[in-house]
């Protein structure tokens, strides 16, 4: 879909990649002499919440401004994204990065850098406490499927035995009954008039 500006652009002669390319030159911060030189790539600051208009409703109407229609917008670049994958994508991309006065290429670590870090690990390893660590990931749902199996277990072994005690006590019932009527026939009591038996 394209706006107003890129029709009459390309009434001018100029196709819908240059247009691209112009406007992307219009936000590097590079061109516009905002920064002297790209820095290098860094790691986000902030969370990013994919999730957070998850399950609501949105009137979306086709003269709304960008960032109030449906999708992820990206206020650097001012564009929409229809999914949570392609803005990871978009912002994790060369474009986007380079809006933002940052190269693809990552600083080089020293090895004093790397020694710290380690150090740093080791000591928040050291922190955690054994007692208080409940297993996450594989090993939490390991850990809560052999609970269910345990608990599906002694459920089956109070089951089997219920059974018993229940055939136990017919058994009795029918010996004691077949007793009665033993006794009864060599009383010579035909019954006490019930057809019951």
């Amino acid at each position: 879909m394209q706006g107003p500006e890129e029709k009459e652009a390309e009434k001018d002669g100029e196709t819908a990649l240059d247009i691209r390319k112009r406007k992307r030159l219009e936000r590097d911060p590079l061109h516009q002499g905002l920064i002297v030189q790209r820095s290098h790539l860094k790691g986000r600051e902030y969370q990013i919440d994919l999730a957070a208009r998850l399950g609501k409703t949105q009137v979306v109407g086709v003269n709304m401004p960008l960032n109030q229609q449906a999708g992820y917008y990206c206020s650097v670049c001012d564009c929409i994204l229809r999914d949570s994958q392609s803005y990871l994508d978009h912002i994790n991309g060369k474009w986007h990065n380079r809006a933002l006065g940052m190269t693809m290429r990552v600083e080089k670590s020293t090895v004093d850098q790397v020694r710290k870090r380690l150090e740093e690990n080791k000591k928040k390893k050291e922190e955690k406490n054994d007692d208080d660590y409940l297993p996450d990931g594989i090993d939490r749902r390991i850990l809560e499927a052999e609970q269910a199996e345990e608990r599906a277990q002694e459920e089956k072994r109070t089951r089997k035995l219920e059974k018993k005690q229940k055939e136990r006590q017919q058994r009795e019932e029918e010996e004691t009954e077949g007793a009665d009527a033993d006794m009864m026939a060599v009383m010579g009591f035909g019954g006490f008039g019930t057809t019951k038996k």
